[in-house]
Parts: structure tokens; C-alpha cells; sequence
């Protein structure tokens, strides 16, 4: 498609470039994880298991409306991390030619492009209701379920780390930011199962001991920083993703709903598995009595495991 090409070679290529010059190595942003994300999706409908169902879900325009969305959502990064997504109006105008889109097409995509994250109005996080005022817009005669494709690719893009987005560089370089080593440490760390018939997705995690004691200090927005060990880092990215699988569930019901998020930390010495803590996230209850993973399962907790495997203590020092 010339789309993909085009945002492939103007801004997906230098996406790497554009995040490193604020300082961090932030996981990869590159065309491989739009092609990754463009998977997800395809797994989170069932086109790996029954692909006859899977075509039925949507209709075949709003498979092209998902896939330039999905084509666009990261291709901001270029400019700079901060506000990515909301240029993405400006950059579907640069490329939208090649496809021959309407004003109306363009106001589409683009709106489901840039609801992927970041906030609106006043810190409101809600931004698939907030920039998509109407849910079902037509074009002509064709129906767009456009919060739905919103909700499929916001959460596509939650579920798509992976160690291909690792940065290895990153990761080993003495210079690079705490926030940006746990990031591409959990690339490396996670492995995701989408079941769309089972209306579940399991996360398992590998990690090795050598990980559990090391601190990770890592700004705390005051002009301070944060203790944080591996372990609980992964519990608070755990946490946001439930809280995804909740917000875009209510628009994906019927579709590619998902009832329970289940999290399976492995903990490995030189490979050889020798623990496994294992948590369920899903609603339950009143509203709002959610809990926390380590609420749920009290070890999924990293200087608990750390004093569990590590023989010797080491002194904590940070990364």
C-alpha cells in the first residue's frame, strides 16, 4: 500500500532518531511494530483460529479505515514523544493523497488514529468518547463502527510488546534512562496468548534472578526519584493493562470482548524455571473495588522474590 510505504520511509524510519534526542531509547517504534499491532488485531478477531468467523466481524471497509489508522497511530513519534498522537490529522493529510481520501475519511482515521492514547481536554484519559462523538459515522452508504476500530487498536497496541521492540542497545548502554531499560527489559521479559473464542489473554513473563535484586531509579515527577524493582515494575504495567482491557471492553462487546486478563511470572535461573507466580485480573464485585496485583497474589512482589532466590543479598544500588 502506498500509505505504508510512504509513513514507512518519512516517519517511521526516523522514529528511533526523533525520541533518542530527548534523551531516552524508548522501546522500538519502527514499521515492525505497526506490522505487529496490525497482528494483534487480527488475533484479538480470531484470525488465527477461524478465519471464516473472523471476516465476519467487521466489514470490509472498516478493515481499511482499521488498518490506516493502525498504519498512522505511531508516526507522530517522529516529531517527538510528547503529543505523538495528535498528529496524526496532519500527517494523514501529507500521505492521505495516495489513497484518494475524503475530508470525511480523513476526519475519521484520524480521530481513531490519535485515540490510542495520550489525554484530551483537561487530562480526561477517555479520548475514544471524547474524539469520536459519533460511534456508527457513515460514509455514503457505509456504516463505520468507529469506536469499536478505536478500541481494537488501542488495545492491539497494549497487547504488542514483544522482545522484537526490545532495543538491546538501549538496555546495555551505561547512559540510557531507568525508564527506558524496564521498558525494553519487559519486551524482552513478555510473551502474549490472545484466546478470542475463550474471551482471554494470558501474559507470561520470563524472568531470571540475576534481575530481582537490582534497583531502578526512575523519576517520581517532583523533582525526586523512585526505588523500583523489575518485578514491580511489571505489576504496574500489568495493572495499566487491565485497565485497558476494562475501558475498551465497552466498546468491543459482541466482537472482541475479554473478560479476564491472567498474568504468569516465571522465574527462571539460567533458564531452567524454578518458580511461578501466577495472577488473575478480571471484574469483580462492586465497581471500583479493583484491586492490585499485589493485593491479588501478595509474592508478585520484587524484593519479596529477590530474598526468596537470591542467596546473597546484594548491597542495592542503582542501575
Amino acid at each position: 500500500m502506498a500509505i505504508k510505504q510512504r509513513l514507512a520511509e518519512k516517519y517511521y524510519s526516523v522514529t528511533a532518531s526523533a525520541l533518542a534526542q530527548q534523551g531516552d531509547r524508548y522501546t522500538k517504534h519502527d514499521i515492525g511494530h505497526v506490522d505487529d499491532v496490525i497482528d494483534t488485531a487480527g488475533r484479538m478477531l480470531g484470525f488465527d483460529t477461524d478465519p471464516v468467523a473472523a471476516a465476519k466481524l467487521l466489514e470490509p471497509y472498516e478493515v481499511f479505515v482499521l488498518l490506516v489508522a493502525i498504519l498512522l497511530h505511531d508516526a507522530g513519534n517522529a516529531m517527538g514523544r510528547v503529543g505523538h498522537e495528535q498528529q496524526a490529522g496532519q500527517i494523514l493529510r501529507e500521505v492521505g493523497a495516495a489513497a484518494n481520501l475524503s475530508q470525511l475519511e480523513h476526519r475519521i482515521i484520524a480521530s481513531i488514529a490519535q485515540a490510542h492514547g495520550g489525554v484530551v481536554g483537561n487530562g480526561n484519559k477517555d479520548t475514544i468518547t471524547e474524539l469520536i462523538g459519533d460511534p456508527r459515522p457513515n460514509i455514503g452508504k457505509v456504516v463505520v463502527r468507529a469506536r469499536l476500530l478505536a478500541a481494537l487498536l488501542r488495545l492491539a497496541d497494549e497487547l504488542s510488546e514483544n522482545f522484537n521492540r526490545a532495543d538491546e542497545v538501549a538496555i546495555e548502554s551505561e547512559g540510557t534512562s531507568a525508564v527506558s531499560v524496564l521498558a525494553n527489559l519487559y519486551c524482552k521479559a513478555i510473551n502474549t496468548r490472545i484466546d478470542h473464542a475463550g474471551k482471554s489473554i494470558t501474559l507470561t513473563y520470563d524472568v531470571e534472578t540475576e534481575l530481582l535484586p537490582r534497583i531502578f531509579k526512575v523519576p517520581d515527577g517532583k523533582g525526586g526519584f523512585d526505588d523500583v524493582m523489575f518485578i514491580d515494575y511489571i505489576a504496574s504495567r500489568l495493572e495499566k493493562c487491565e485497565s485497558e482491557r476494562r475501558y475498551c471492553n465497552r466498546f468491543l462487546v459482541g466482537v472482541a470482548g475479554y473478560d479476564r486478563l491472567r498474568a504468569n511470572l516465571l522465574v527462571l535461573n539460567n533458564h531452567k524455571e524454578i518458580d511461578n507466580v501466577a495472577v488473575d485480573l478480571e471484574e469483580a464485585g462492586y465497581p471500583g473495588m479493583t484491586k492490585s496485583v499485589k493485593d491479588l497474589e501478595p509474592r508478585f512482589d520484587g524484593r519479596k522474590l529477590r530474598d526468596e532466590h537470591c542467596l546473597t543479598v546484594q548491597k542495592e544500588q542503582a542501575s
